[in-house]
């Protein structure tokens, strides 16, 4: 077999390996010259289990060697050897995997399956690495620079069995972290590690996923309305990760198992864990994400376009004005309502009257037909040919 997915995948070398083992909390047991025998730490772990390595990669059965290395390490974390080799490839990775069922031969899924379930895998990546920082049931239009570039880390690859796209998520990223401030200039009594951003975005993953299924069941089961998806708390998936918990089983919902393994170089690795999602599930979950995504205000939403109505009930002070215009989260034409300050009104008034443009940032509000833009960021008339 392949010890890392794909063909012609090489053996993980030699101080790679060791270096793992060290970090995962194994101990050197023995060292005869010809081969080294490792031990696990855990007191709890089965006595007897051993991983011998040989002291050089010139031996002949080297890459056998590894392999069976690598089938121990599996038995004891409960992982893939192929999870464990992209772990050591990274220097410390999580994994995220699907198994689809499509209707189709073992190892082959139709085109439009397969490019629905990497763009959802993507999807989900960055919902739920821009979720740490955006406590939003709606993510805003523009995402996390970090949660772009974190994304783009990642590495999909396929395993054998019925169609199976796994996913290695780096615990570490590339982005530059902000140093804290230290408090009161006194250094901490406990020197304690936060856990990397790579193992904060699969604990957010897996958190998600877990009560997204759990309320999708309650929905199906009558015991809970649709609207439930909207009550904020811990783990509350958000609209895009909604979406692609949705669509992770292709167009046709196909029932999909999503499992979760994370890599004890980090600590606070959890077992396992893989859910089951029915289509019925999916169905419920595409149908919250829809809700949401209608009932919850989106913020920072930019609307650029005319003053196509004007109200106040006096001559002076706050007044409402309606724009028709096209706004950045949906790229859709349609009419916003927007209330003003006296300054803003009178700006509005400007434009509506010479045919100028204006464009308002605030938090995008739905309510059944009626579109609102509320608590306002800016709100500016966009210069004609003839003022430039």
């Amino acid at each position: 077999m392949s010890i890392v997915p794909g063909e012609g995948a090489e053996a993980p070398a030699l101080p790679v390996f060791v270096g793992y083992l060290r970090g995962a909390g194994w101990i050197l047991d023995d060292d005869d010259g010809r081969t080294t025998l490792w031990r696990p730490r855990s007191s709890d772990a089965e006595t007897n289990v051993r991983v011998v390595l040989p002291v050089s990669q010139e031996v002949r059965d080297y890459v056998d060697r590894i392999n069976e290395a690598l089938r121990v390490l599996a038995h004891v974390e409960q992982r893939l050897p192929q999870e464990i080799a992209a772990d050591m490839s990274f220097g410390g990775a999580d994994n995220v995997s699907v198994r689809l069922t499509p209707n189709a031969p073992a190892g082959e899924a139709p085109l439009l399956v397969a490019y629905s379930a990497i763009s959802a895998l993507r999807n989900y990546v960055i919902a739920s690495a821009a979720a740490l920082d955006a406590d939003s049931l709606v993510l805003p239009p523009r995402r996390p620079q970090r949660a772009e570039s974190y994304a783009a880390q990642a590495r999909i690859s396929t395993q054998p069995g019925s169609f199976i796209l796994s996913l290695a998520l780096p615990l570490e990223d590339s982005y530059p972290e902000v140093a804290a401030a230290p408090s009161g200039g006194q250094e901490s009594l406990l020197d304690v590690r936060p856990p990397p951003f790579g193992r904060k975005v699969t604990s957010r993953m897996l958190a998600a996923a877990q009560r997204a299924q759990r309320l999708a069941a309650e929905v199906a089961e009558g015991d809970r309305p649709l609207s439930s998806f909207g009550q904020p708390g811990q783990g509350a998936a958000n609209a895009t990760e909604l979406e692609a918990l949705s669509s992770l089983g292709g167009p046709d919902h196909d029932a999909y198992q999503i499992r979760f393994s994370q890599s004890p170089l980090a600590a606070g690795a959890r077992e396992p864990t893989r859910l089951r999602i029915t289509p019925g599930q999916q169905r419920i979950l595409g149908d919250a994400a829809d809700f949401l995504r209608t009932k919850q205000p989106r913020a920072d939403v930019t609307v650029i376009g005319l003053v196509v109505r004007l109200f106040r009930e006096g001559k002076f002070g706050r007044g409402e004005v309606v724009i028709q215009g096209i706004d950045d989260d949906t790229g859709q034409a349609r009419r916003f309502r927007v209330e003003l300050d006296e300054s803003d009104y009178n700006l509005a008034v400007r434009a509506h009257g010479t045919g100028l443009q204006v464009t308002a940032t605030g938090d995008l509000d739905i309510r059944g037909t009626r579109r609102a833009l509320r608590r306002l960021a800016s709100f500016s008339v966009l210069p004609g040919i003839e003022d430039d």
